[in-house]
C-alpha cells in the first residue's frame, strides 16, 4: 500500500512536459529506421563554432586490447569487423577516457585485460581553446586486488573529475534503444552523464551523493540490527539532503533545456508526434522549485520516512529514485509508442544531447555510435552519414554490416580483428 501511495503522490507532483513547439519545417534526405522511423540528413546542424576531437588514441591492456595506437580523423571514423572482435571495446576506451570511468563496466577492474595488473587509455585531444593530452590509468593492488584509477593532463597528475568536460562526448550504445521501456536507472544515467560534463558542482554532488548514500544505507542496516544508535543518522541525512537537493534542481534545469532540442530533433526525424520530457524527482520536490525549497522538501520526506527506512535498511527517497518520463503526443511513451517511435525518441534524445552540450560548452562534442547503422535501412545509411559529416563533429561509428560505398571526404575506415585495429582507407 505504501508503494501505491508513493506512486500516486509522484503522479500528482509531475511537472509540465512543456517547452516551445519545435519549428517543423521540412528537411530533405530522410532515411528509414527499422520499424518506420525516419532520419533526416540535417538533424545534426552545427550549433558551435569549434569541435573537439581525438587525434591519436593509445590503449594498453584495456579489455581485449594488449597494446594499440589509432589515429582518428576529425570527421567520420568507421570501425568495421565481425562481432566480438573489439569494436565496442574501442569506443568504450574513448568514453572511459573522456568520462574518466567506463559507462559499461560495474567496476574499474572490469576494463583491465585478463592477466594484467595495469591498463592505460591516453589520447591527444584537439580543442579550440588549447590541445591537451589526457590519460587515465588503472592499477591493481597485488595485496588487496583492488583497482585504483589515476588521471593526468599533459603528463601532470590531476583529479579525475578535472578531465570531465575537457572534450565532451555523447554516447549511443545498442542498449540505449531500450531507454523508453527500461528501468529509471538508465534514464537517470543519461541526465547525469550530461550534467557531469557541463557542471563541475553537479559532478562533485553526484560523486558525494553516491558515497553518502552507501554510508547512510550501511548505518540504516546497522540500526535495523540494533548494532548502532540514532545519533549518527542525522549527520548522514544532512549531507545527503545537501548534495541530493542540488542534484535534483540541476536535473530539472537540464530536462527543461533538453525539451526544445528534443522536440526539434523528433520533428526533423519524422516522429509524427510531439516529444515530451517530464522530470519526476523522488522526495516531493515541486516543479520549478529552487535549491532551498528542494532541500527543505527532501529533508522533511526523509524525517517522515525514518522508521520505514530503518525497518527496510535502505534510503527510500532522493535522487537515486528519480525518473525521467518520456511522452509522445502527451501520452507516456512507455505504453503508447510503437517500436519505431521508441527508436525515434531515443535518437531524438541523443541529438538533443549533442545540441545542448554544444550550446553550453561552446564546442561540438565527440559522438560515439556503436552499431547504430544496423538500425537503418541499408539503402538509407548514406543519408545519416552525410548528415553527421555536415555537422562538423568527430564521430566514431562501429558496424558489422556493409557500409555505403561512397563516404564523405575525409572519412577514415578501420577494421578490428581479435583486438587489433587496422586502418583500411581514407575516402
Amino acid at each position: 500500500m505504501a508503494r501505491a501511495g508513493n506512486d500516486a503522490r509522484r503522479r500528482r507532483r509531475r511537472g509540465p512536459a512543456g517547452g516551445h513547439r519545435a519549428d517543423r519545417r521540412p528537411h530533405r534526405g530522410h532515411g528509414v529506421l527499422r520499424g518506420g522511423a525516419h532520419v533526416s540528413a540535417l538533424v545534426l546542424s552545427p550549433v558551435a563554432e569549434g569541435a573537439c576531437s581525438l587525434e591519436r588514441l593509445r590503449i594498453f591492456a584495456f579489455r581485449n586490447y594488449a597494446e594499440q595506437s589509432v589515429e582518428f580523423g576529425r570527421g567520420i571514423n568507421v570501425v568495421g569487423g565481425r562481432n566480438a572482435q573489439g569494436k565496442t571495446n574501442l569506443l568504450e576506451a574513448v568514453a572511459t577516457l573522456l568520462l574518466t570511468r567506463s559507462p559499461r563496466a560495474s567496476s574499474s577492474a572490469d576494463v583491465v585485460a585478463w592477466g594484467s595488473d595495469e591498463a592505460l587509455v591516453e589520447a591527444k585531444v584537439l580543442r579550440p581553446a588549447a590541445d591537451r593530452t589526457l590519460a587515465v590509468r588503472f592499477r591493481r593492488d597485488l595485496a588487496s586486488g583492488r583497482v585504483t584509477r589515476t588521471a593526468t593532463v599533459d603528463g601532470s597528475p590531476r583529479p579525475a573529475r578535472d578531465l570531465l568536460g575537457l572534450c565532451p562526448v555523447v554516447l549511443f550504445w545498442p542498449e540505449d534503444l531500450q531507454l523508453v521501456k527500461a528501468g529509471p536507472d538508465m534514464r537517470r544515467r543519461l541526465l547525469d552523464v550530461v550534467l557531469a560534463q557541463l557542471d563541475r558542482r553537479a559532478a562533485a554532488d553526484l560523486l558525494r551523493y553516491r558515497h553518502v548514500l552507501e554510508q547512510r544505507n550501511a548505518l540504516l542496516r546497522q540500526l535495523r540490527a540494533g548494532s548502532a544508535g540514532l545519533d549518527a543518522l542525522a549527520g548522514f541525512t544532512r549531507e545527503l539532503v545537501e548534495s541530493g537537493s542540488r542534484i535534483q534542481v540541476a536535473r530539472a534545469e537540464l530536462v527543461a533545456a533538453l525539451i526544445p532540442h528534443g522536440r526539434e530533433a523528433l520533428a526533423q526525424i519524422g516522429g509524427g508526434e510531439e516529444l515530451g520530457l517530464r522530470y519526476l524527482p523522488d522526495g516531493g520536490m515541486e516543479a520549478g522549485a529552487g535549491r532551498e525549497e528542494a532541500e527543505h522538501t527532501l529533508a522533511a520526506t526523509l524525517v517522515r520516512r525514518r522508521d520505514e527506512e530503518i525497518a527496510r535498511g535502505a534510503t527510500l527517497a532522493g535522487p537515486h529514485r528519480d525518473d525521467l518520463e518520456l511522452l509522445i503526443g502527451g501520452r507516456p511513451a512507455r505504453s503508447a509508442a510503437s517500436q519505431g517511435q521508441q527508436r525515434s525518441i531515443v535518437l531524438a534524445l541523443k541529438l538533443a544531447e549533442v545540441r545542448h552540450i554544444a550550446s553550453r560548452a561552446g564546442v561540438m562534442p565527440v559522438l560515439l555510435l556503436d552499431d547504430v547503422l544496423s538500425e537503418l535501412d541499408p539503402g538509407r545509411r548514406r543519408d545519416l552519414v552525410a548528415g553527421i559529416a555536415a555537422a562538423g563533429l568527430q564521430t566514431l561509428i562501429t558496424s558489422s554490416e556493409p557500409l555505403p560505398e561512397t563516404l564523405p571526404p575525409g572519412t577514415r575506415r578501420f577494421e578490428v580483428a581479435s583486438g587489433r585495429v587496422t586502418a583500411v582507407m581514407e575516402s
